[in-house]
């Protein structure tokens, strides 16, 4: 019997090498580093003969994770359609600074024909003797990424017990950061206009769609969004003062704030020119506490909430009630009120109150307030609690 070897389409031409250089900082000592790892992979490529020159990744200003690397991610790909043979890198750090991703890739690309060379650790994952050294040193790569991260944690720390901040890229609207310190620009009557609009009464989105018609922008020239005009609302920096430290600290690994994680918040009052009086910012507050007491009573609403949402409670079990829509004979629907506990079966507290008809739920208001009850009005119910046997209202 004969066998007959037929090469990989790889092996049939020469060896495409292809190098990736990554800087983590705009400094200008990295920017050098930068500039000459470029030119060395590229002198170093060209100048083998067996080699054929594929092209320099690369990618500035990276994070750890890879996939926020697309210099990175378009290597891998092209690697993976056969464009790329093999690939040369500085250092494992260079590569990926998580174990996790440094061996999911490498295993890949390993799979896929295409090995890595790194230079600073001499190691080749070509050779079956790489594997156990590869592992160790990736471990090693991502405990300097961790070290790192708690020297910055650290840094953070001292500076907020000090009082001292850095406002970043000016991204709160209203503000520009002058010598460090926080000062009202020509955005600060915009400012003024979302707190004085959600003070008279006016949605959300009602104050959304005035700031697009006045042609209002973010700092990056977008129209406000529903979140931009909420974080407004809710940012104690346009009352004068800077809480720091709002939220733990991001995990080095994930990126994303680490719940488990110790950290302790600091508030400095008067800390810079208000845009708004505490009298208008403890107003909005108020509100928006309120609002959220309807909402956790009834839960979520969509659209625009029935007038009688978050005043009627069951005597039972003194669960709010929630309108609900059923069919009934020959399919016609008609609105009803069940009380929250009993309507969520299991997860309810076991509530045995029945359910009551919208209608008969509305003549009997009508008659205690001796008027017919709707949306202008409802405000002279405080509440209305609904037992088997009665159903009281409370008026203010």
């Amino acid at each position: 019997m004969k066998i007959t070897r037929i090469p990989r389409i790889r092996d049939q031409h020469k060896k495409r090498v292809a190098a990736y250089c990554r800087v983590s900082t705009t400094l200008d000592e990295q920017e050098e580093s930068y500039e000459a790892q470029l030119s060395y992979y590229t002198r170093l490529i060209q100048a083998h003969d067996d080699w054929d020159f594929a092209g320099v990744y690369s990618d500035e200003k990276s994070g750890v994770k890879a996939s926020n690397r697309p210099g990175f991610q378009r290597l891998i790909k092209d690697a993976l359609n056969g464009k790329v043979d093999y690939i040369l890198v500085k250092s494992i750090s260079r590569f990926s600074r998580n174990i996790v991703d440094c061996q999911k890739y490498a295993n890949l690309l390993h799979g896929n024909g295409v090995d890595i060379h790194f230079d600073k650790e001499n190691l080749d994952t070509a050779e079956p003797s790489c594997s156990m050294m590869f592992s160790f040193l990736s471990a090693i790569a991502q405990d300097e990424s961790r070290s790192i991260s708690e020297n910055v944690r650290w840094g953070y720390r001292e500076r907020f017990k000090r009082g001292e901040y850095n406002l970043g890229n000016n991204r709160i609207l209203g503000y520009d950061c002058v010598d460090g310190k926080l000062v009202p620009n020509q955005d600060a009557d915009a400012v003024r206009m979302i707190f004085q609009m959600y003070i008279e009464g006016k949605s959300i989105e009602e104050i959304r769609r005035l700031l697009t018609d006045y042609g209002i922008r973010t700092k990056k020239g977008q129209p406000l969004a529903h979140n931009n005009i909420m974080y407004i609302l809710q940012n104690e920096t346009y009352m004068g003062d800077k809480l720091l430290q709002k939220q733990p600290p991001k995990n080095f690994l994930t990126k994303k704030p680490d719940e488990r994680a110790p950290y302790e918040s600091n508030y400095l009052e008067n800390d810079h020119e208000a845009i708004v009086d505490r009298k208008t910012w403890d107003t909005v507050q108020e509100i928006m506490r309120q609002k959220k007491a309807v909402t956790a009573a009834v839960g979520r609403i969509g659209g625009r909430p029935h007038f009688l949402y978050g005043k009627l409670f069951c005597g039972e079990c003194g669960e709010p009630m929630t309108r609900r829509t059923l069919n009934g004979p020959k399919g016609i629907k008609h609105k009803v009120w069940t009380c929250r506990g009993r309507h969520e079966g299991r997860k309810g507290n076991g509530c045995k109150l029945r359910t009551i008809k919208e209608d008969l739920l509305l003549q009997t208001i009508e008659e205690s307030i001796g008027c017919e009850v709707n949306a202008e009005n409802a405000g002279q119910i405080q509440r209305v609690v609904i037992t088997e046997e009665d159903i009281a209202v409370e008026t203010t």
